[in-house]
Formats: C-alpha cells, structure tokens, sequence
C-alpha cells in the first residue's frame, strides 16, 4: 500500500460548508500556501494548485478514472451503479486509442467554419430573449437569457428536438450534479438515477428514430462510423449525455457567472459596451477568474515526482483547475479582474488531450451573449439579493441572478 503524507490540512471536503462554497479561492489560496501539490487524506487524492503541475497533469495523466458499480455500492449508494457504466464510455473519461475514436466523430461538428455558421442564429435567439426583457423591472437573468440560448444551440448540435431543451436542461443539471460532487445521500442518488435512467431512455428512442430515418447532429454523427467498429448504442448515449452537460451547464454558467462579475466591475462592462473590440479579452478573463470547471480528476500512470511530492502509479490526481487559473506565478495580481489581460493562456478549457472540442463554441456564444445584453441595457445592476450558487462542488454556476436593468433604445 501506498505510503502518504499524514498531515492535516485544507480539504476539498471544507466544499462543503456555506462559506468556502461561496467563494472557493479562499480555500483554494490556503491550499496552494501549502505547496502547487499536497495530499488530501479525506477525500484520498493529490490535489493540484500549480499551474505548470496542472499541465503536467493534463498532457501525461490518464482520464480514465470513473468509480466502478462496485465502488457506489460501497459509498451506499447502490441505485447509482448504472451510472458507472454511462461514465466509462464518455470520451472524457477515456484514454487513447478509444478517447480520439469518440472525439475525432464529435468534434468534426465543431470545425471553425461549423462554428462561425451558427454566428446569426445565436444573435437571433439573444435579441429575441433581451426582447422579453420589461424596462426597470427585476428579471432573473440566468433564468431567462443565460440559461435558453446555450441549451437551444446545443440541443440542436445534438440532434435532439428543440421543443425538449428545457427537459434537457433539467436532465443535464442532474447529471452535472452526479459528476460534479462527491457527496451524494441515498434520497438524491435515488433521484438522480431515476433523471439518468429517463434521460438515457430519451436519447436512446431518438438513436431508434435515427437509425430510422436520417441522422441529425451529433447523433447522426456517431451512428455514422462504419460498420468496421461501430459504436454501441450504449457509447452513443453517454457521449450525447456529456455533451449536453458541457453545453447547457458550463456556457450557462459562463455567462451569468459572467454578468454577475461584471456588476461588481462597472467600468469594465462599460468598455465592453464601448469597445467591441475587448471582447475576445474579456471572454477569456470571464473563463480564468469564474472557472465554470473548477476540478478534474486523473489518475497517476507511473510513479513520478509533481510538485515535489512522490507520487505513486495509480494515485489519485485532482487538478484544481480554478485555482491553477490564480496562480500567481503565472498571472500577475492573479484575483483582480482585468478584461485587457495578456497574457491570459487560462486553463478553463483544460489542456493537452482533453482540451475542450467545444471550446471555439462556447468562446462565440458568451461574446455574442455578453455583445447582445449590454448592447440593449443601459444599466445592469444586482437586486442585492445575496448570490446563490448551485449545490455543485465541481460545476460551479448560479441558481438564480436577479436583475434590474436599464434598456436603451434599440438602434436597429
């Protein structure tokens, strides 16, 4: 058995208390004065704060690190043990050779010309949202315009019916959830396998309709790769499952993250307003300081030295993505908010194998989101309401972002 470190520390379990959910870099601060790599003795894993050990981590450890059936029945939670199954055969949770096989068929849908396609129909759904919005009054802006246009957007790249993106929505967030905390009770795990088991049999009667008829999206994509070695059924739906999360979570959070750091800096959403040309910057400072992917787990292939520390081959690795975002031997005044940095090579996207295929995609639908709102509102200001953050250690995003905003008159 591994020998490890013994001292006690900061722990990903203090996630868990109000406090550091609300503003995680505190704990993330007190981890990285410790060392870019410590041991956590209570959730059993290395975690990483360093950024040059996060892309160490990145490029040469191995993803494939899902818990086994076994291993939910262990943790009492034995309903979540088909869960096991979906998350092995998600391509985020894969090594080569079958990781590029799954990629390669998905992101051939995010090529920079598909991407820049979608440029008018993304601005159609935002000014058609922005529409809704009633002068001087409080909305919920997460809610109502973070929330429907990267759920619209990729519920169409997948393939799906667009009718059904608010199910979506809901089935993605309960997955979210599964993937992104450690800590489940038994009434939540029933709850979220009974969202899985739903979600699974959704996407499976669209696959049989598919197969039917013509392929569409990503589905069409992934039932389209020969008959050599197609993949199962089974392949198909994790992958689609995942996607979703990436899509309808992550650039949801990015965006009313987004905001919400914006009325606290107005003087940056007012050079935004300003100066279409920041943007590009802004987007990339939005994705270093609110990291919607605050975590990702690797296991060690070999025995090796990160940080200093002796780790051994089958470790557990957890790369504090958010935190290697604020380091500050990489970024200068790592937690002040500046929408000119440069450099700004944030690892918000990951890095190496696994960098994120939809990457270009969410970058153009939070600019052209960010672009089309403060083009309409004059003012966007918190109603004071406290920010209330979802129940979700590893996906970090809102629940709710009211608002009070000032339009402008409407220049087209």
């Amino acid at each position: 058995m591994t020998a490890h470190p013994a001292q006690r520390g900061p722990s990903l379990a203090q996630l868990l208390r109000p406090d550091i959910h609300a503003d995680p870099h505190l704990l993330y601060r007190e981890m990285r004065s410790r060392g870019p790599v410590i041991w956590d003795p209570y959730v059993h894993t290395w975690i990483v704060t360093g950024y040059a050990e996060a892309v160490a981590v990145f490029q040469e450890y191995l993803a494939a690190r899902t818990p086994s059936a076994e291993t939910f029945g262990r943790m009492g939670l034995p309903m979540l043990a088909p869960a096991a199954d979906v998350l092995r055969r998600q391509m985020m949770f894969m090594d080569p050779p079958r990781h590029m096989r799954v990629r390669n068929a998905c992101s051939a849908l995010f090529t920079p010309g598909r991407v820049r396609g979608m440029e008018e129909r993304m601005r159609t759904i935002c000014r058609e949202l922005v529409d809704r919005v009633q002068d001087g009054a409080v909305w919920d802006l997460h809610a109502d315009y973070a929330e429907p246009l990267p759920a619209m957007i990729t519920t169409e790249i997948a393939g799906l019916p667009l009718k059904d993106w608010r199910q979506l929505q809901i089935w993605s967030d309960d997955f979210a959830a599964l993937i992104g905390n450690f800590h489940q009770s038994r009434s939540e795990g029933d709850r979220l396998a009974a969202s899985l088991d739903q979600m699974s049999g959704y996407v499976a009667g669209i696959i049989a309709d598919q197969r039917r008829g013509e392929g569409r999206g990503l589905i069409g994509a992934l039932l389209d790769q020969g008959d050599t070695d197609p993949l199962e059924d089974a392949d198909i739906i994790a992958n689609v499952i995942i996607t979703l999360v990436g899509g309808l979570g992550t650039i949801t959070n990015l965006i009313s993250s987004g905001v919400a750091t914006l009325t606290l800096h107005p003087g940056a959403m007012q050079r935004m307003r300003d100066d279409p040309a920041v943007m590009r910057s802004a987007v990339e400072e939005i994705l270093r300081y609110q990291t919607p992917s605050q975590f990702s787990g690797r296991i060690a292939p070999a025995d090796a030295t990160l940080g200093g520390q002796a780790i051994a081959r089958g470790d557990a690795v957890m790369v504090m993505t958010a935190a290697a975002n604020r380091d500050p031997h990489v970024f200068h005044d790592p937690d002040r908010f500046d929408i000119a940095r440069t450099p700004n090579r944030h690892l918000a996207f990951a890095w190496g194998p696994h960098f994120c295929f939809g990457a270009a995609l969410a970058r153009m639908q939070a600019a052209i989101a960010f672009g089309e709102l403060l083009g309409r509102a004059a003012t966007i200001e918190l109603t004071g309401a406290s920010l209330e953050w979802r129940e979700n250690l590893g996906l970090r995003g809102l629940r709710t972002l009211p608002v009070i905003t000032t339009l402008a008159k409407p220049d087209r």
